[in-house]
């Protein structure tokens, strides 16, 4: 069956087309409708961080409530160098999927569903059968936020030190927004990602500014930066794209037609 050149070309016009629809802006992620329903800005006390599996906790104890700890931060050198030996006294342990540490002594116990001092109250008294007054310390090593700073290859996983760490505060953390971000379109995702809690910001203006420091993140937030896109760049890479993938069939066309009508 020969096929004529004007269905060639007609087939090949619609085949660019159709694998050019998405190509002026490809790399925006996380579009919602125009009427979606954002959460508001809240300047509410952030409530405390609740343990969950998959969380990696310091973990230090102590005994005589925590004397120790006074006692080795006083100001002549030796107590400086146990200071210094003391801190080594820190261990990490992973919170398992069943919800449990497996500790040294009392071995598993149960934290997740636990906020960080109701953890430490309950692992003292574990320990108070085996030490005077314990003094527990914990502290969560891997809440990270997600940061996409309008930039292709620049996300950002950031570590959250700071419990009361605003937007605009993690945002710094990854360097700021982009050259190429729109600092009025900027979007946190929040909670289960099935169903998520979505704000969104504007920090083109001091209003927006001032929205922005009310909203502190918290562990597994994802900031989103939506990208510019520069529209004869695109255009004209499409262009190139299609014209080259065009000229690579018309050849091939030709080459197949001299064959078959070669004796």
């Amino acid at each position: 069956m020969k096929i004529q050149p004007k269905t060639l070309i007609a087939l090949l016009l619609f085949a660019g087309l159709m694998s050019s629809c998405r190509l002026f802006d490809p790399s925006v992620m996380l579009k919602t409708k125009r009427d979606y329903p954002y959460a508001l800005a809240s300047d509410t006390i952030p409530d405390d961080y609740i343990i969950q599996p998959g969380d990696i906790l310091m973990f230090r104890l102590f005994s005589n409530q925590g004397f120790k700890i006074i006692d080795l931060t006083s100001l002549d050198d030796g107590s400086r160098v146990n200071a210094g030996l003391n801190n080594q006294n820190a261990f990490t342990y992973l919170i398992e999927a069943d919800s449990s540490l497996n500790l040294p002594i009392i071995g598993r116990a149960k934290v997740a569903g636990l906020n960080l001092k109701e953890a430490e109250t309950f692992l003292e008294d574990k320990y108070s059968n085996y030490y005077n007054d314990p003094f527990v310390m914990l502290q969560v090593n891997n809440r990270r936020v997600i940061v996409y700073p309008g930039a292709g290859g620049a996300a950002q996983v950031i570590n959250i030190q700071n419990e009361y760490t605003t937007i605009i505060e993690a945002l710094a953390l990854s360097g700021g927004i982009s050259s190429g971000g729109k600092a009025h379109k900027i979007k946190v995702l929040r909670g289960n990602l099935d169903n998520p809690q979505v704000f969104r910001l504007d920090l083109s203006t001091v209003e927006g500014m001032k929205e922005a420091n009310l909203v502190y993140v918290r562990a597994n937030d994802i900031i989103y930066v939506e990208p510019s896109y520069f529209a004869g760049k695109q255009i004209l890479q499409t262009t190139s794209s299609i014209l080259g993938l065009f000229s690579s069939l018309i050849v091939t066309y030709f080459l197949i037609v001299q064959v078959t009508n070669t004796p």
